[in-house]
């Protein structure tokens, strides 16, 4: 038996199977955090199949652009959407190509080709039924209960390069923590306010990490729109968006630092899917059914100890005494790792 074909997490890809993903816009939405949902799903089923790697597809019909969610996502602003969202289509494992589609009649010519004889996600019936689970764990716990691990996404591809060079700079030895505060209530159209962070509780909190561990440095990730000015004078905070840096290498960088706090939104979802030591806060207990945990649970099911979750609204005392414990754990693991021990 070959290496590959003995370790699932490699996938064999022994008869050449190769899976396919196919993201269609007229019923998926235009969010980070589902697209990478959608691409740990993916994942899981191309190693659950024996697959060798995973082609993407991504549909825009330019009649029906958007869901019936995302109405102000027109024609005429689509690509700039699926622009700015891209990079998180390309942290999948073992991902070979990545397609962007606009014709209806190529889209399913390809879809009836490839659709019938390759490994899917969603499956072909759930396409043709418009049915998209971008938001549950429900296939990624049943993957990590039967084989007891999860395939990782992964900075994104031909980002992480200028993201770490990036980090070098303004880094240097210290101690690296990337945060992102959702601020809908800054967006065009903001939803769903009470998600939001809370800005003072993480105003106090940083002026104290500033006081009592000087060696940290926050990386603040998100769009223009996300952040307040106020956040410019803070000395042990910079601003990634503000220094050219894009999308592809925030979630790079969620990905290299030494920690990720932040809201329950897309860049949380990186931290958990590439197994980062994180504190992720303020979740919606709606989410919990979804998650299969119950409200107030301190992990996921695949998640460690340092990988913590917190249900109710932060606050500085809050987030000072998770810093902490979180520093520590990843002092530990740090040490684990240079005694050639498993983290």
């Amino acid at each position: 038996m070959s290496e590959a074909a003995a370790d699932p997490r490699r996938g064999s890809g022994a008869d050449g199977r190769v899976a396919l993903g196919v993201y269609d816009f007229s019923y998926g939405p235009y969010a980070l955090g589902d697209a990478l949902t959608w691409s740990m799903n993916l994942a899981c089923l191309a190693v659950d199949r024996g697959c060798g790697g995973v082609d993407q597809v991504l549909f825009i019909d330019p009649k029906r652009p958007s869901s019936r969610y995302q109405p102000f996502i027109t024609a005429l602003t689509a690509p700039s959407a699926i622009d700015q969202l891209l990079p998180g289509f390309l942290c999948t494992p073992g991902l070979r190509s990545l397609k962007v589609l606009r014709d209806a009649p190529t889209f399913h010519r390809f879809l009836w080709r490839d659709g019938f004889r390759r490994p899917m996600w969603p499956s072909l019936w759930q396409h043709l039924n418009r049915k998209l689970d971008q938001v549950s764990h429900f296939r990624i716990n049943a993957f990590w209960r039967k084989h007891g691990f999860l395939p990782r996404l992964q900075a994104p591809r031909g980002h992480e390069g200028a993201a770490r060079a990036w980090l070098r700079q303004v880094a240097a030895d210290r101690f690296t923590v990337a945060v992102n505060l959702r601020q809908s209530v800054r967006a065009p159209l903001p939803a769903n306010l009470f998600r939001d962070a809370p800005l003072p509780e993480w105003y106090a909190f940083f002026d104290r990490v500033a006081r009592s561990h000087p060696d940290t440095l926050f990386l603040l990730l998100g769009g223009y729109g996300e952040w307040d000015r106020r956040l410019l004078r803070l000395p042990n905070l910079r601003i990634a968006r503000r220094e050219g840096l894009g999308l592809g290498e925030e979630l790079a960088l969620v990905t290299l630092a030494d920690m990720f706090m932040g809201s329950s939104s897309g860049f949380a979802a990186m931290a958990t899917f590439a197994d980062r030591p994180y504190l992720i806060t303020k979740i919606e207990h709606l989410f919990a059914r979804y998650v299969e945990v119950p409200v107030g649970a301190a992990h996921y099911p695949f998640g460690a100890a340092h990988q913590r979750l917190l249900w109710e609204e932060e606050d500085r005392d809050r987030l000072s005494e998770e810093f902490v414990l979180l520093r520590e754990k990843v002092t530990e693991l740090a040490g684990r790792r240079t005694d050639g021990g498993h983290a």
